[in-house]
């Protein structure tokens, strides 16, 4: 078994290694997207074929021209055939349920729930990426790690994640509203007058954001 401190380790370990099983347990689609397109990553640089298994459960897969022994994904809760594929002899990686994760732990593993840790280490360690807020918006949106840092590879220089100016403009949105209602009740003048220079300031700052 595979004993690397770093779960991104261990899944780079397991594919350039001859170990057979390896399973993660899904918490979310979007964790596993993540995890996913970490194992695609480090298949790649091996030139090894992942295959994603449709619900056929066939094992019958070859090695390619050079030997190496494809990669086949599945995703599964059935514990007697999670049982009947760990005891076969191909390759594969296993995303299950945490039932069948907990019960499955002598087994080669990677806990999703450390996702955090797993995206950090791999923009930091892996891509060479040092920049805060690259890792923060990964961090909410695992599934778009990739293409995020794509994005970033591009410009890095004035990178601005896609979330934070639809977050401004949210803000944004939500004080006009608050000021609408303010001057149809005609009421409340100092609130109004707050709100107005509450939105001339942050659009302000916005700008000098971007």
């Amino acid at each position: 078994m595979l004993t690397n401190q770093s779960q991104i380790n261990k899944i780079k370990g397991f594919i350039e290694s001859e170990e057979k099983n390896l399973i993660i347990n899904k918490i979310n689609e979007e964790t596993s997207i993540f995890y996913l397109e970490v194992i695609k990553y480090f298949s790649k640089l091996k030139s090894i074929q992942v295959i994603l298994d449709e619900g056929s459960h066939d094992e019958n897969i070859n090695n390619d021209l050079f030997g190496l022994q494809p990669i086949k994904i599945y995703m599964i809760t059935n514990s007697k055939k999670i049982d009947i594929l760990l005891n076969h002899h191909s390759k594969k990686i296993i995303f299950t349920d945490y039932k069948n994760f907990k019960k499955n732990k002598q087994a080669n593993s990677i806990n999703s729930y450390q996702y955090e840790k797993d995206i950090d280490f791999f923009i930091t360690n892996i891509i060479k990426i040092n920049n805060r807020d690259l890792k923060i918006y990964c961090k909410q949106n695992p599934h778009l790690l990739f293409s995020e840092v794509s994005k970033f590879l591009v410009n890095n220089t004035n990178y601005v994640p896609d979330g934070t100016q639809q977050t401004e403009k949210n803000h944004i949105l939500n004080i006009r509203k608050i000021i609408f209602d303010l001057k149809n009740e005609s009421k409340d003048l100092k609130s109004l007058y707050n709100q107005i220079k509450k939105e001339t300031v942050y659009k302000k700052f916005s700008f000098l954001t971007y």
